[in-house]
């Protein structure tokens, strides 16, 4: 059996699929689609061919039509509504004490393990704290790891050092969870692969009622102090790509604030 499986009878012959593949393994031309087998390797296992299928006449020997969930009809969004969608997303620093449970978290992940990834790799790996405590952890390791600068490297820390001496937390805000996305250290597409898919979970746990704030001052500690990355646990090999704090927002915003117009380069 070959990489693809025609239903010959329900197939319209329409060469959608062939369209669809990213990597050019299908050919359709008078007869029935079909794979071009000394390039089938370069399959990524996007599943373009099957979502595009109109008639549901093409399975891929990894993955079938009835695999895959129908999309429905009505599953894009408007201009307006992507716009406030966008536009409304605030970066929440202030939680409530309500722990994240952890089914809410898998559904997330049910919802951002679908975010795009460099040619398909999904090799985008989680470590989810839900321990309030494990979090503060994290936090005084990047504030050790900031009480290490000296002289005019220090300045920029200095005010986040006086704010946790004061009881506050500057660098993870107190936060019940925290995600952080990982992978692996000599993988090339990893890094910008996990900030897609935080970027993808930024906006996706709005309708949860939560709130998120990217947890960019324990990435960079992570990147720089073996101490800091010590104190992750990540498997061997392995290393910090990003990271979200999470919670119930203590307080809601509700207006747009104003943004430098974008800039812009005509070609």
């Amino acid at each position: 059996m070959g990489l693809i499986t025609i239903n010959e009878n329900s197939c319209t012959r329409c060469g959608v699929c062939a369209k669809a593949c990213p990597v050019g393994i299908i050919t359709a031309g008078e007869g029935f689609p079909e794979s071009i087998g000394k390039i089938e390797k370069g399959c990524i296992t996007c599943g373009h061919c099957v979502s595009s299928c109109p008639t549901s006449a093409l399975s891929h020997s990894r993955m079938k039509p009835d695999e895959c969930t129908p999309l429905g009809a009505d599953w894009r969004l408007t201009r307006a509504q992507v716009g406030q969608l966008i536009k409304g997303r605030r970066s929440v620093r202030n939680f409530r004490s309500e722990p994240l449970t952890r089914e809410v978290v898998e559904d997330l992940l049910e919802i951002v393990r679908y975010a795009p990834t460099g040619m398909n790799t999904q090799t985008v790996s989680w470590k989810i704290i839900l321990d309030e405590q494990e979090v503060q952890f994290l936090s005084l390791a990047v504030i050790e790891w900031m009480r290490t600068f000296e002289g005019d490297e220090a300045h920029g820390f200095r005010g986040m050092l006086k704010a946790w001496e004061l009881g506050r937390d500057p660098v993870l805000r107190k936060a019940p969870a925290l995600m952080i996305a990982y992978g692996a250290a000599d993988d090339p597409m990893a890094s910008t692969s996990a900030t897609i898919a935080l970027a993808n979970l930024d906006l996706a746990v709005i309708p949860f009622g939560l709130g998120a704030c990217w947890a960019g001052f324990l990435h960079m500690a992570s990147a720089q102090s073996f101490e800091v990355a010590t104190a992750l646990s990540l498997p061997q090999g392995h290393r910090m790509y990003g990271g979200m704090m999470l919670g119930y927002p203590e307080f809601e915003y509700v207006r747009i604030p104003t943004r430098n117009p974008a800039r812009v380069i005509w070609g």
